[in-house]
């Protein structure tokens, strides 16, 4: 009698973990999907569908295959990216990489709340027997390199509107900086190697620096693809804007910026609903340009988006990939 009270409640505590663990993976979903319905209907409620997508009458198709063709090439800079960052252990297998990163990206900008992240480790290990931990550890290093030159190109902007502020806020980054390297290397590192949370964290830490590039060749490689694809991305997008609404170079810029910085926002809808045009809006609305017009806009820039990437990603759906043996998948 005893062992069977023992069964059930070992059975409950299973089912109640199984529940929880259930919703976990539900909520992000269903919180997707209310950002993206009260989207539709704010957008039909201050602009209308009909106004908003009849704005593309005003893009000649001059404009619109440059464009498209500018924003082909940032997908294949950015898997030149991984191509290059993961040497030797990826050579000769770049279609296959190739369609890693276009894949990545697609389910990125489909996925809500940033579960399209976890599609780059589950390809890296499918297409190429690399572990779950390395492959979390190279997107690390790629976010890393993302960020660097969004930082880079924030700042540029910035100092166009407000060159004053850009600076005070430059200098005090770099100070920022510094003063945090200075206190890692005289007592920060012995805190961190003492503390009782190190065992935890050091896996990760040895893993990224097993992955991080090589040498200052490469990492100067990688730079430079992650600063060429991010410029083919972005002159892409400000051709589109521009097209749409009569906005100069900087002021499209600002915009464009804005909404590529809500990608590493946790909360967003389906497809990025929501928080794109919010971020494009928010980057436009310091130097004055806040109306229905700019939602408008930042939906139709959504929207090209949106298409490119599923463009993309349906071309590179049919690419044949050989899988790895099971001798050759590591954990």
């Amino acid at each position: 009698m005893l062992n069977f009270v023992t069964f059930r409640i070992d059975d409950m505590q299973t089912d109640t973990q199984d529940s929880l663990f259930s919703k976990r993976k539900r909520l992000p979903w269903l919180l997707g999907i209310l950002i993206f319905i009260i989207m539709l209907i704010a957008v039909e409620y201050i602009v209308g569908w009909k106004a908003v997508l009849t704005q593309w009458q005003a893009v000649p198709t001059s404009t619109l295959l440059p464009a498209l063709a500018l924003f082909a090439c940032s997908y294949l800079l950015r898997a030149w990216r991984i191509y290059d960052l993961c040497q030797p252990a990826l050579h000769g297998r770049f279609i296959a990489v190739l369609k890693l990163s276009v894949l990545h990206l697609y389910a990125n900008n489909m996925l809500p709340m940033r579960l399209g992240e976890g599609l780059f480790p589950i390809l890296m290990k499918r297409y190429f027997s690399v572990g779950f931990a390395e492959g979390f550890a190279r997107l690390v290093w790629l976010r890393v390199l993302d960020l660097m030159i969004a930082g880079t190109l924030i700042v540029i902007t910035f100092s166009y509107f407000f060159p004053t502020l850009a600076l005070i806020g430059t200098a005090l980054g770099i100070v920022s900086l510094l003063v945090i390297y200075a206190i890692y290397r005289t007592k920060g590192r012995v805190w961190i190697i003492q503390h009782s949370f190190y065992p935890k964290i050091e896996p990760i830490i040895k893993q990224l620096q097993l992955t991080a590039p090589k040498d200052t060749k490469q990492f100067m490689r990688v730079v430079l693809w992650t600063f060429l694809s991010w410029g083919c991305k972005l002159a892409a997008l400000i051709m589109i804007t521009r097209a749409l609404q009569s906005l100069s170079t900087f002021e499209a810029l600002a915009g464009v910026l804005g909404a590529e910085l809500s990608s590493i926002l946790p909360i967003h809808g389906i497809a990025g609903s929501g928080s794109f045009e919010a971020a494009f809006m928010a980057g436009l609305a310091p130097i004055g340009l806040l109306s229905s017009d700019v939602l408008g806009l930042a939906v139709n820039l959504h929207l090209f988006i949106l298409g490119a990437t599923s463009l993309f990603a349906l071309l590179c759906f049919w690419i044949p990939v050989a899988k790895p043996t099971r001798e050759d998948i590591s954990i």
